[in-house]
């Protein structure tokens, strides 16, 4: 069940993303007033593909996986989003729903802030407008590189990719396997559970991983990445 949490105030925000350091206190003071924070509990649901886009979504603080859903209950898992990232930017200027789901994988903050007000910055303020510019460019080309690694790897690359994604360094550390299944590294990788199941017993074997319950180590990365170039 989602809880309205205890409201920060922008100007005291130490969760703030380097766009929001652009904006002056008034602007900020603007932001404060036009969003509700929610507490979302691990597990929740934060959006739902194709649903009315009434916000965007800002992650104050917590880790939250984004996916694709398709008629046939395979989902695709596209990212994982932590503190200081957008849920829903792309609604602004294009079509006013969610492309995408997106559910808490450990209880979240998100700010709802309304998607007036953060056009209505990015009219206004250059210096905001081009960091959000910036990350929307780093998100893209990630997509893109998921997108080359589904369309032309095998079960092999696909996976020794989802691996490296997942223990990368910009997770700060933080041990996403144990916030995830199975399931969720197979559809990460587009394979059956079985066939994750099964690689990751492969690469255990031959030390290139280790393997502790739900927790995955990357003992041998530069064999990993062979792996993912050889596809």
């Amino acid at each position: 069940m989602t809880d309205f949490s205890e409201s920060i105030n922008c100007l005291d925000c130490t969760n703030s993303s380097a766009c929001f350091k652009k904006l002056i206190p008034s602007e900020l003071e603007f932001i404060n007033q036009n969003k509700t924070q929610i507490l979302y509990r691990k597990g929740e649901n934060i959006c739902k593909q194709s649903a009315f886009a009434s916000y965007v979504l800002y992650i104050s603080n917590g880790l939250v996986k984004l996916y694709l859903e398709s008629p046939n209950n395979k989902n695709i898992n596209v990212k994982i989003l932590k503190t200081s990232e957008f849920i829903g930017l792309s609604s602004i200027y294009g079509e006013n729903i969610y492309n995408y789901s997106a559910v808490a994988l450990e209880d979240s903050n998100i700010c709802l802030i309304e998607k007036e007000s953060i056009r209505k910055l990015l009219n206004n303020n250059g210096n905001f407008a081009s960091e959000i510019i910036k990350w929307y460019c780093t998100s893209e080309n990630q997509l893109f590189n998921k997108i080359k690694s589904l369309g032309h790897k095998q079960m092999h690359g696909r996976l020794a990719d989802t691996l490296l994604y997942l223990s990368d360094e910009n997770f700060n550390q933080e041990d996403l396997f144990s916030k995830l299944s199975r399931q969720d590294i197979a559809d990460f990788s587009c394979i059956s559970t079985e066939s994750a199941v099964r690689l990751l017993a492969e690469l255990k074997n031959d030390k290139i991983i280790e393997v502790d319950g739900k927790h995955i180590k990357i003992l041998e990365k530069e064999k990993l990445l062979d792996i993912s170039k050889k596809g």
